[in-house]
């Protein structure tokens, strides 16, 4: 059967599938980075440090991470858009009771903590959209358009929380009014959900629970495939996180502490990581399609060839007093780590046999959530001790030098015969 061909047996309800997952990421980074620009404010508010504040944010992380090691296994026993469906109910329902409860520090935590599960829900259901319903010349399309909204999930998170803080005078208000984005996705999901499916093409339709799946599993877990992904996840996961999360600080900072660009320049600069973030996921997923014929690993150490490079390049003062060359390595920044997550959501799509490809989709994203939560706490460690981002942004640098060596063990997928099923060629 040619590809043409192939394409066809694959339902047209694929692509609102898809709309619905891309949906889900654009509101979880939404609910997530609204936050990060007003913790100053926020912390007013609470009556609590800064500090403490940036607690707000680890917290989400945190739980998300948690939420990935289950969210995968629910997501193999009911469904897809099951998962979807739990991911916007946890985005959206706490935004929307904080502006209508007088929550404390404790309670805006909380609130924050069930959020976070929206993550671990969303990021499950890559894997099995990706391996279930996207016949193998749309594989690297499907992963690089979900990439891309996660990148555009952050840029209207950072935008559109402080505009709307500004126009509202009230974080609380933000809140809410950002969370009807998430209930104009739930009611969508929700008719997916509800609505009767058209049947899966012979080769996607995953098994029944059995013995046979349970062997299939723990082969899958005990693979050196599966110990070396988790591995190059851990450390893809160090540097997404940190670029987004520690260049801010380093930008805004004063010098010799940071770069010195101040608040509004620092955000400003880091349009450049979101906005290449959102093409190249894309990008990488055609690349992956067209020219190395679904075979996505020469995209994913591309991607980590580039990230220790010039990850360590933004803390140089050649490139950093040079806002031309700040602005491109930024953009390259940005690329590097956005290409690389979709590519290894999409190698998960092609490695696994797909009664089991949402549990390893959690498993292989629960590392790089853990990757992202240590790169974190040790870059704000680096930071204090340090006195400057130098060594925190080296040890970024480190980390994708280590990922790349990684995935430089991993085979092609089309290679795995034993994990694997109806890999074309």
């Amino acid at each position: 059967m040619s590809e043409a061909d192939k394409s066809r047996v694959y339902p047209g309800f694929r692509w609102l599938i898809l709309v619905s997952a891309v949906l889900g990421y654009i509101t979880m980074q939404v609910m997530n980075l609204s936050f990060a620009p007003i913790l100053p404010q926020i912390a007013q508010d609470l009556a609590i440090n800064v500090g403490a504040a940036t607690n707000l944010m680890t917290a989400f992380l945190f739980s998300g991470a948690v939420a990935l090691f289950f969210a995968g296994a629910v997501c193999d026993r009911y469904g897809i858009m099951a998962v979807i469906v739990s991911g916007f109910v946890c985005a959206t329902v706490p935004a929307a009771l904080i502006p209508w409860v007088d929550m404390s520090y404790g309670g805006v935590l909380w609130a924050r903590i069930f959020e976070g599960l929206s993550s671990g829900f969303f990021l499950s259901a890559m894997g099995p959209i990706i391996a279930l319903w996207f016949p193998p010349r749309e594989k690297g399309l499907a992963g690089g358009l979900m990439g891309a909204s996660v990148a555009v999930g952050s840029a209207v998170g950072v935008v559109a929380g402080p505009a709307i803080f500004l126009a509202t005078g009230s974080w609380r208000q933000m809140s809410g009014w950002l969370s009807l984005f998430g209930w104009l996705g739930l009611a969508f999901a929700l008719v997916l959900l509800l609505v009767p499916k058209p049947q899966l093409p012979p080769q996607s339709q995953p098994a029944a629970q059995s013995e046979g799946e349970r062997t299939v599993f723990i082969q899958a877990m005990v693979s050196w495939v599966t110990l070396v992904g988790l591995i190059v996840t851990f450390f893809a996961g160090w540097c997404l996180q940190c670029v987004f999360s520690l260049m801010p600080g380093f930008l805004s900072a004063d010098k010799p502490l940071g770069a010195g660009f101040g608040p509004m320049a620092a955000g400003q600069l880091m349009l450049a990581v979101t906005g290449a973030g959102i093409i190249s996921p894309i990008i990488g997923g055609i690349l992956t399609d067209k020219l190395f014929k679904g075979n996505v690993k020469p995209v994913m150490t591309a991607g980590l060839f580039l990230c220790p490079i010039v990850i360590y390049a933004i803390q140089l003062s050649a490139v950093h007093t040079v806002v031309y060359f700040l602005v491109t390595v930024l953009a390259l920044a940005g690329m590097a780590v956005q290409v690389v997550y979709t590519a290894i959501f999409i190698y998960i799509a092609k490695v696994y046999q797909s009664q089991i490809v949402g549990r390893m989709t959690g498993l292989w994203a629960g590392a790089g959530a853990i990757g992202g939560v240590l790169g974190l706490f040790l870059g704000g460690l680096a930071v204090k001790t340090s006195g400057n981002y130098g060594l925190a942004i080296t040890l970024v640098a480190l980390a994708g030098l280590a990922g790349l060596v990684s995935a430089l063990i991993l085979p092609k997928a089309k290679d795995l015969k034993v994990l694997i099923i109806d890999y074309p060629g």
